[in-house]
């Protein structure tokens, strides 16, 4: 049906494997908008019951099992400051951080190395081949200085 449901493990609770599906609580769904991710298989998925009805299993989230599952990028944040990480396993990521200078700000990043980084000192471009522009103040600089304009 492809609405996000999960086939799910719980012995605890039923020696049924798998459960029937599991409902997805996503923050918020509408038609033709929302939050959409699926784990992928193996993840650890936090599991609740309607009513406590066995029947009726509903995954709330997932936790990772050690600091090693973290994506790298989460653990670079200071703590105490605010940071966003969504990446895919493929390591498509998007980065939303409050740390200061270059390394905070927004960053989108291909498995390949693009990306598009806009933080409080400028804004780059790359297309992860040695391909870039820079923008920093009122200079505009491409392929490390192969064209600068002012």
């Amino acid at each position: 049906m492809n609405i996000g449901r999960l086939m799910v493990q719980v012995p605890d609770v039923s020696n049924i494997i798998p459960s029937t599906w599991a409902t997805p609580c996503f923050p918020f769904a509408g038609i033709q908008n929302g939050f959409y991710a699926v784990p992928e298989i193996g993840s650890g998925v936090w599991v609740e019951f309607e009513q406590g009805n066995p029947d009726y299993p509903i995954w709330t989230g997932c936790y990772y099992g050690s600091a090693a599952d973290v994506p790298a990028l989460a653990l670079a944040t200071t703590p105490g400051l605010q940071g966003i990480v969504l990446q895919t396993t493929g390591q498509n990521t998007l980065m939303i951080s409050d740390m200061p200078g270059p390394t905070g700000g927004i960053l989108l990043k291909s498995s390949t190395g693009a990306m598009i980084s806009i933080s409080d000192t400028g804004i780059i471009i790359s297309n992860g081949l040695g391909a870039t522009i820079s923008m920093n103040g009122p200079a505009v600089t491409v392929n490390e200085g192969a064209l600068e304009v002012v």
